[in-house]
């Protein structure tokens, strides 16, 4: 009877080994990358401003004009012109193609 008590005790003491431990408490992980927003990688990489990238100084300064050079040389020009103006002018010189006397001549001769 001996025999069997220490063989079980020796058994439950083996098997204890085998049980999966318990789970601790989840180590602090510390994140800084690209999607760590407090960092400033993080805040290029998600595009936006903070404390620890602030932006520029100078303001909004609005979207650009893309007819401002237009506007300009229309403005320029002895009666001054709008944008539609300007863009015909230049629309027209660009379709312009001059022909000579010879070009016609080989356009309508058959040989």
């Amino acid at each position: 009877m001996r025999r069997v008590v220490l063989a079980l005790i020796a058994l439950v003491g083996y098997a204890e080994a085998f049980v999966a431990p318990q789970p601790t408490s989840a180590p602090l992980t510390v994140v800084a990358g690209r999607n760590d927003k407090r960092t400033k990688k993080g805040k290029v990489y998600a595009g936006s401003n903070g404390k620890s990238r602030p932006r520029k100084p100078g303001g909004e300064k609005g979207p650009v004009d893309p007819y401002l050079t237009l506007r300009e040389w229309g403005a320029r020009q002895d009666p001054a012109m709008s944008v539609e103006e300007v863009v015909a002018a230049k629309m027209a010189d660009k379709r312009k193609v001059e022909i000579t006397l010879e070009d016609i001549m080989d356009a309508v001769t058959p040989f």
